[in-house]
């Protein structure tokens, strides 16, 4: 028998374990997938940010549109421990294969340039987050968080989640334009056409 205390502890360790459970991709799935696009002179060629139900429909226009573009750089804020590992697992379980194999090895900044490593200079102690990195680059921050992702998408906002996405990765282009000592454009230029692409 469990008094109220208990109850309340019990509930609060199984919420906690299942946010946690939300950063795995064994256990969670993908609703959006968004990308900002540009030459390798990083001239702005496009944005797209796919969502909807269909996990494995996302995954296949994903990697579908990375065999298109070829890109020799990947530029994101913990894309190395998270986002490119989180991928490859939902594409394991979909058996959608990619269409390039990603390095993610450590202590380089190619293919991918991780942010928040390279800020950091690979020690954990100093990770931070995206919005956190943006206020000391004196870049545009974040709209949102990625806690409220789950509570959008159970409000049915599943656009507005996309047009997030989108903005994320404004941030994260804005603070590697600073931190290789350029200049971003602003997200109104580079945002200005969001290409907001439902999948069922």
């Amino acid at each position: 028998m469990f008094t109220h205390a208990q109850t309340q502890e019990r509930q609060k360790k199984e919420n906690e374990l299942y946010e946690r459970s939300s950063f795995d991709g064994t256990f969670s799935r993908i609703v959006c997938i968004g990308m900002l696009i540009f030459s390798d002179s990083m001239g702005p060629q496009g944005n797209v940010a796919w969502y909807g139900t269909n996990e494995k429909e996302l995954l296949r226009r994903f990697w579908a549109r990375i065999a298109d573009l070829r890109p020799t750089l990947f530029i994101t804020h913990n894309g190395l421990g998270f986002d490119i590992p989180f991928i490859k697992k939902r594409s394991i379980i979909h058996q959608i294969k990619p269409t390039l194999e990603i390095n993610l090895a450590r202590f380089r900044t190619e293919p991918v340039y991780d942010t928040m490593a390279i800020w950091s200079n690979w020690d954990t102690r100093g990770w931070v987050k995206l919005d956190v990195l943006a206020r000391a680059l004196n870049v545009e921050t974040k709209s949102g968080s990625g806690a409220q992702v789950a509570e959008m998408w159970a409000a049915g906002q599943g656009e507005a989640i996309a047009e997030y996405c989108l903005q994320d990765t404004y941030v994260t282009y804005a603070c590697y334009q600073r931190m290789t000592f350029h200049h971003p454009q602003p997200s109104q230029e580079i945002l200005k056409h969001m290409n907001l692409l439902h999948v069922e």
